[in-house]
């Protein structure tokens, strides 16, 4: 049982960590949350969490032939780096204003939106490729049966713990609504058009020396 909880610790600390950082997964937690509600802010971060545990199996698994096939991909990059800026300008330019809390707007499906966004994150597989090799150097974890099932359940309560933490700090944003929630779009939009530039830049480099 002790090495099934550090199994667990092990993962929830490694995933709250990386989610801290201002990236496009915790902003759009904060814009949703800023927009609407702490409710659809949280359908955000469930849809995000069990993305993540997707995305740590895939690391674990396949993270070094993953990583070296998008290395090499340049359509791939491209078509990343699109998606991105792409994102970039729909959230740079929609409009805020109170009407976000109309019923149309809540029909639509936020959980879904929580899992585009996860799924279309190129940071994740290779923060959890560094990850997995930094706990390396300091455990020798078999990832394998309910020892696997432990540390996955970490990542996903270590990512949802942190993504709600962004939920609920997002309640003081909602107190000055249409301002807080331009800065957010503005933010959000500033971190997927650099993403979007990376990808990009990335891309036509390895074009050129190839």
């Amino acid at each position: 049982m002790e090495n099934l909880f550090l199994y667990l610790v092990v993962g929830l600390l490694a995933c709250f960590i990386g989610t801290i950082p201002f990236g496009p997964i915790n902003l759009t937690v904060v814009k949703i949350t800023v927009d609407f509600n702490q409710r659809h802010g949280t359908e955000v971060a469930l849809a995000a969490s069990i993305v993540e545990v997707f995305e740590a199996l895939v690391a674990i698994c396949f993270g070094l032939v993953i990583s070296t096939y998008l290395e090499s991909n340049i359509v791939i990059k491209l078509i990343i780096a699109a998606v991105f800026i792409c994102l970039a300008g729909i959230v740079f330019t929609k409009k805020t204003d109170l009407a976000l809390r109309d019923a149309g707007k809540e029909e639509q499906s936020f959980f879904k939106k929580g899992l585009l966004v996860a799924t279309l994150n190129p940071q994740a597989i290779p923060f959890w490729i560094f990850a997995l090799a930094a706990i390396s150097q300091y455990f020798e974890f078999q990832y394998i049966g309910i020892y696997l099932i432990a540390f996955l359940s970490g990542v996903f309560i270590g990512k949802f713990f942190a993504l709600y933490g962004f939920v609920i700090a997002s309640g003081y944003l909602k107190t000055h609504l249409k301002e807080s929630s331009q800065l957010v779009n503005r933010t959000l939009a500033g971190i997927l058009f650099f993403i979007g530039i990376s990808q990009a830049w990335n891309a036509i480099g390895s074009l050129v020396l190839q």
